[in-house]
């Protein structure tokens, strides 16, 4: 069985300096950013990002993910949930469901993590 993925505090934005920078803190930002990308590893997983990032606030039930990935609500919540457990998504109470919506900073920040400008010190 594959080992369960790290939970981030998602109350703390993402503070890792590019790769290759020399800001780049390698025990600590290296984490970081394998957390985030393991979540992101799974085609399923991308297609719910890719889903929530189609225009700013927009949310998903566990129901609507089911749909759009033609898995169990089962499946389609524990994908909801390791991306909310590595901070990429945010949920919300809404009467008796659960919106899910796209945390946009910690994606740009995954982005810029891994901008790599490691400029004269690779050559």
């Amino acid at each position: 069985m594959p080992a369960s993925l790290p939970v981030i505090d998602a109350t703390e934005p993402l503070c890792c300096a590019p790769l290759g920078s020399a800001q780049f803190a390698p025990d600590d930002d290296a984490e970081q950013i394998a957390a985030r990308l393991r979540a992101m590893a799974d085609a399923n997983r991308v297609r719910i990002l890719q889903q929530l990032s189609c225009c700013d606030g927009h949310e998903m039930t566990t129901t609507e993910v089911a749909g759009l990935l033609q898995v169990s609500a089962a499946t389609a919540s524990h994908h909801l949930h390791q991306l909310e457990k590595a901070g990429m998504v945010a949920s919300r109470r809404d009467g008796a469901r659960v919106q899910y919506g796209l945390r946009l900073d910690s994606v740009r920040a995954v982005a810029h993590a891994l901008d790599v400008t490691c400029g004269a010190r690779c050559c």
